[in-house]
């Protein structure tokens, strides 16, 4: 072989294997950010972009309790900020969809997380259902891959440990399947809609704003903060368990 034609054949292999690694990063076609290594696993963050959610605000005040003039927004933005704190404190980089109190739509929410090429979203909000139910449910898109599953688990789990050792009465709820589950049957919920947002996304149900006796347990700040800690260790569980080899390369 000539070492033009020897040249020309390396140059095509390189062609070929750097389409092949492109492709083996794309998820749904896309080439999205590798999730972080990181040696220090599973007791830090380091590396990654988390995006926190609270959901509604300005307007849209969320479920309400008019016994104790409690509005979701409020409560969830609470949360949300001492969840950054926790996450930050983790090494992780923290952006939020809201920390003020102010108006957004389900559309800016969601972009905001494919703009920043975030790795993972989680979304808060409260419970309401002018019954007595109470407890703390997990919500994920049924479409979505098993590591999104694995996702919502991580922070659900470790989510209901702290609030029970917080208060043992706590109901866990378990996890929830947009699109399957009611009243999220036949419909999804936009902001962790699978075909909306490009990476892993749950959202908390954090117990029934509308009951008097969770509501005045959501209102104490040292509630707020177990909640918040146990989410920061789900992050963690999950960042420890998370196998790149399971098909997203993000």
């Amino acid at each position: 072989m000539s070492a033009k034609k020897r040249h020309l054949y390396f140059l095509a292999v390189i062609v070929l294997l750097f389409t092949a690694r492109a492709s083996a990063q794309g998820w749904r076609t896309r080439v999205w950010p590798t999730t972080p290594d990181n040696v220090e696993y599973p007791t830090q963050l380091t590396g990654w972009l988390i995006v926190i959610d609270p959901g509604h605000g300005g307007s849209d005040s969320g479920a309400v309790n008019k016994n104790l003039n409690l509005k979701e927004k409020d409560i969830v933005l609470a949360v949300g900020l001492k969840l950054r704190t926790a996450l930050q404190d983790l090494g992780a980089r923290v952006e939020m969809t809201r920390d003020t109190d102010k108006s957004m739509l389900i559309s800016e929410r969601y972009t905001l997380a494919n703009n920043l090429h975030a790795h993972r979203l989680v979304s808060l909000h409260n419970n309401a259902a002018n019954t007595t139910a109470e407890g703390i449910e997990t919500w994920v898109d049924s479409d979505a891959p098993q590591v999104w599953k694995n996702y919502a688990s991580s922070l659900h789990r470790n989510t209901i440990s702290a609030a029970k050792a917080y208060d043992s009465s706590i109901r866990d709820r378990g996890i929830k399947y947009s699109g399957t589950t009611p009243p999220w049957s036949g419909k999804k919920i936009g902001v962790i809609n699978y075909a909306n947002i490009k990476c892993p996304a749950a959202l908390l149900e954090l117990n029934f704003i509308d009951n008097d006796k969770e509501a005045n347990r959501l209102i104490r700040d040292d509630y707020q903060r177990a909640l918040a800690n146990g989410m920061a260790n789900g992050f963690l569980e999950h960042a420890s368990q998370y196998n790149k080899e399971d098909g997203l390369k993000y």
